[in-house]
């Protein structure tokens, strides 16, 4: 392929991702076709093919970028913070402006669809990098003396990632009528007290 096909193909390839986005927020994921996001993208069918086989792919590629995105910022966070404790609240504070969480919060019921197909491992690996740096965040404010809790690494970080399901968040702010601004405050308070660590 010559670098100005490749060149076509990567834009259409983009053209098609933020069209498939945009249906599937504005009306669901269940209720889009192909067909719907090859004339949305005004491309024959057969072309979309040629990029995305099927709509749990399409899910995938516009999930994973969110994913490395959320880790980037978490490693941005790590790396110009010195206190455990803003360390923390900006994650969280961070992780539930994230495009990663609004698109996970508008897509919950299709995520286990992503875990079911061949995609299971790539994700798993994206996620795991996340908790990873989590486990760096908390190892460091244990070393200081800033974390007090006994509780393994592990078990931790895998609670902080945790913390972002957006089924929890359904159920707390959108069934209980609460406010985001409020799930945010005590979500952040729950696991600095966890951590052992003050809370705002």
């Amino acid at each position: 392929m010559s670098e100005r096909m490749e060149k076509i193909f990567h834009d259409r390839n983009i053209t098609i991702l933020n069209n498939a986005e945009t249906l599937f927020r504005l009306n669901g994921f269940d209720k889009v076709t192909m067909n719907d996001i090859a004339k949305e993208s005004d491309v024959a069918k057969g072309t979309l093919y040629l990029h995305f086989k099927s709509k749990e792919e399409l899910l995938f590629n516009i999930l994973k970028p969110k994913l490395e995105e959320f880790n980037h910022k978490v490693e941005l966070i790590d790396k110009n913070e010195s206190l455990t404790r803003d360390k923390i609240i900006k994650i969280i504070t961070y992780g539930f402006d994230s495009d990663f969480f609004d698109f996970s919060k508008d897509h919950f019921l299709y995520m286990h669809k992503l875990f079911n197909v061949q995609y299971h491992n790539e994700l798993n690996s994206c996620i795991d990098k996340i908790i990873k740096n989590f486990s760096k965040v908390i190892q460091e404010g244990k070393e200081k003396g800033e974390i007090t809790s006994s509780l393994p690494n592990n078990y931790l970080s895998h609670q902080l990632m945790h913390v972002f399901d957006p089924q929890i968040y359904f159920s707390l702010v959108e069934i209980e009528k609460n406010t985001k601004e409020n799930y945010v405050y005590h979500t952040i308070n729950f696991y600095l007290n966890v951590l052992g660590i003050e809370g705002e």
